[in-house]
This record gives structure tokens, sequence and C-alpha cells, in this order.
């Protein structure tokens, strides 16, 4: 005959906290322990090629004491089959760790890491967008190595049919190079992203610059721009940054993101760093009286 149980919910529910820590026995190897702090923890006692050990089986209330009986019922159950319970959850926390760090959210945010610094500011957010608006809602969860081709070309065609033609073709190349870091870490055996790069599905759309200003009306915007008070429309910054874009010659990247401690008014010379050039060399701008003017009055 079974030895009865000790415990009941109630017993339990009136178990306070003592001078000394106590436990509270069920039988078979599992009891609840009481700290001095009234915190209570259920904890199973086992034996493995004759050593003694405890594994813990969660906190009471969150643990009922029914909940903790079947905790102890299965572990038990693997001891008789010669395995340790406390080397078994830690196995099976590893494999979740192992999964985690195998998905596709988090190569997607290793791949990101890896190459911040040798990316300007510009092309990280770019690529940090695509991912954030149009893969890790879909994809941020699975293990990569589980994305089949036919799954990641669904999601590349929904975006490609809203009309965002370009992003979906720009979202295709940064998850291919996802996948490729995955395959350097050993995470994922295919790129379902580079199978896809001749997909005709995937047409490029026709490009189509802005108009460059004739020259004959550069005179009338610098005219317009040296208007202040209620006749300008735009704020000093605007004026500013369009000024510099025509005494400079410098890309709208590197003057939006400029630094007051890159400018020496004195001698005349914005100092970019290599950070915001597209070459990736820091680039000494001279500036021409005009420049400085505008800079002086925006400072």
């Amino acid at each position: 005959m079974a030895k009865e149980k000790l415990l009941t919910e109630a017993r339990c529910k009136a178990a306070k906290a003592a001078a000394r820590m106590y436990y509270l026995n069920d039988g078979g190897g599992l009891r609840l322990r009481v700290q001095t702090n009234g915190s209570r923890n259920w904890l199973f006692r086992y034996k493995v090629s004759g050593k003694e050990k405890t594994a813990g089986l969660g906190a009471y209330p969150q643990v009922s004491l029914q909940e903790a009986r079947k905790r102890a019922l299965a572990a038990k159950g693997s001891v008789s089959e010669g395995q340790d319970p406390v080397q078994i959850k830690r196995m099976a926390k590893m494999k979740q760790v192992a999964a985690l760090q195998q998905s596709f959210g988090s190569v997607a945010e290793a791949w990101l890491d890896h190459n911040k610094e040798s990316w300007s500011h510009h092309h990280y957010e770019r690529n940090e967008g695509l991912i954030r608006r149009h893969l890790l809602p879909h994809l941020s969860a699975l293990p990569i190595d589980s994305i089949e081709e036919a799954f990641l070309f669904d999601l590349l065609r929904k975006i490609y049919d809203s009309g965002i033609k370009e992003s979906a073709r720009r979202t295709r190349v940064v998850c291919s190079q996802i996948f490729a870091h995955g395959k350097a870490l050993h995470l994922c055996s295919i790129n379902p992203a580079k199978d896809m790069a001749d997909n005709p599905y995937f047409k490029k759309p026709p490009v189509k610059h802005h108009s460059a200003l004739p020259q004959a009306d550069v005179h009338d915007l610098v005219t317009k721009l040296k208007v202040r008070g209620e006749g300008q429309l735009l704020e000093l910054p605007t004026i500013a940054g369009l000024q510099i874009a025509l005494y400079t010659g410098l890309r709208d990247t590197a003057i939006r993101a400029a630094k007051w401690h890159e400018i020496d008014l004195e001698r005349r010379l914005w100092v970019v760093p290599s950070l915001r050039m597209k070459s990736k060399r820091e680039h000494v701008v001279p500036l021409p009286l005009q420049a400085v003017e505008i800079l002086t009055e925006l400072h």
C-alpha cells in the first residue's frame, strides 16, 4: 500500500516564516522549504549513483501542491531510468538558449551588431528599418534553419505587391546577407533569400531621379534663401542646409548630421568624419565666406 501523503493545500498556505528555515515533508522525496523571509519552494530529494541530490520544482503558490506532486513523480521516473533530473533540466535550458540564438531575429540582430562600426549611420538605419518593418514581424521567432524559400517568397511578394517594390527588393538583399551571416556562424545550412536573387517576379522598378535645378534658376533660389522675417517660409536650419549644399557640394546625409565640433569657423574648415562619408574617409571641406556667414547666423 502506497504511503499516504502528508501535506494538504491548506497546510501549505498556512506555512509562515520562522526564525529558522524549515521543511514540510510530503513523502516520496517531495517537501516544501519555508525560508525566513517567507518564500516557499518545492524540493525533490533523490539519489543517483549513491549520491543524494536535490532538484527545485518551483515556488509555492505559483506551483500548487498537486502540480508539485506531478513534477516529483516525473522526476522520480527519470531517476528510475538512471537519469539525473537536475541535468535534464539544465540540458533543456541550454537547448532553449541555443534555440533563441538560432532564431532569425537573433541572427539579424547579430548581423547588425557585427557591421555597425563599418557602416555609415544612414546605411545602418536603412537596413535596421527594413528588418524591423518587413522581416521581424513574421520571422523573428522562427529558427533560421527552418525558413524555406516558398515561405520567404510569399512574404516578399506581399511587400512587393503592396506597391513598395524597391523596398521589397532591398529587403531580399538584406535577408540574404542575414542568412549568409547565419551560415558563417553554422546556424543554418541554406540561404533561401540568395536563391531568389534571379526570381523574375521581383522586377526592378524604373528609377526616377529628382530633376536638377536649371542653372538659370540658381540665382533666384539663392536670393529667396537670403530673405528673412515674415517673407521667408523656410526655417533657418533648412535655409542653412540648402545653402551649405550649394557652397560645398556635400551629400545631404553629411550635412543633416553635422555637429558643431566638426566646424572651425575661424579657420573656415569643416572636417566631416569618416563615419558619415560614403568613401569611409575623413573629408576636410574648405568653407567659403558665404558658408561661414550662414553657419554663424545659425549658431
